[in-house]
């Protein structure tokens, strides 16, 4: 009689098991899964922010946009491995362009009271940046006389929160014209627990 019990137990023993490694495996494949889009969904700039910056462009009179809200600050917590923001530049004359008329810059503004430059300093901020910073450089798409490109960022766990003045300068390298600049501001807060 006690043999069966054990052989009962341990046949219950298996199939938790089992189970218990087969939902692991079933969440593995759902978070890499959920990484790997949201991975893509930065890396790629989709067409509806092309839209909306298009239908900026139309409504403003900017040659250079900024996809944000109306204050451009953009909030990211601190662990967050890739964070984008949309960017938009048209020609001036309102010609065609391609991947090398226009090109911008990405710069930061010095350091002021409690700005990322004096908190991290310069070098660590720079390197937040996943976009090269300080030189003219390619945008990703374009389309007609409209180009659009991602900056992105890369804020590590533990980073100090501050806030950080970005400044978006576009020339068009064919007539060696500057077309505009905008800026947004970055603000770095503090990650919640478990990163979420």
């Amino acid at each position: 009689m006690h043999k069966k019990g054990a052989i009962e137990l341990s046949i219950g023993t298996i199939v938790i098991i089992v189970l218990a490694m087969s939902m692991l495996i079933l969440g593995l494949v759902l978070i890499k899964g959920i990484f790997t889009g949201a991975t893509e969904s930065v890396d790629i700039l989709n067409d509806k922010v092309k839209g909306e910056i298009t239908a900026l462009f139309a409504d403003e009179e900017a040659d250079v946009i900024v996809k944000l809200g109306s204050d451009r600050t953009a909030k990211v917590k601190a662990g967050t491995d890739i964070f984008g923001v949309g960017v938009g530049a048209r020609t001036l004359d309102g010609s065609a362009t391609d991947r090398n008329r226009l090109k911008y810059k990405v710069t930061t503004e010095s350091a002021s009271q409690n700005n990322c430059a004096k908190v991290l300093g310069q070098s660590k901020l720079n390197s937040l940046f996943v976009t090269t910073t300080d030189t003219y450089i390619p945008f990703d798409e374009f389309q007609g006389a409209n180009s659009f490109a991602i900056v992105q960022f890369n804020v590590p766990k533990g980073t100090a929160t501050c806030s950080q003045k970005i400044y978006i300068d576009v020339k068009d390298s064919q007539t060696n014209e500057v077309v505009g600049g905008s800026f947004f501001i970055i603000e770095i807060v503090k990650g919640g627990f478990f990163g979420f």
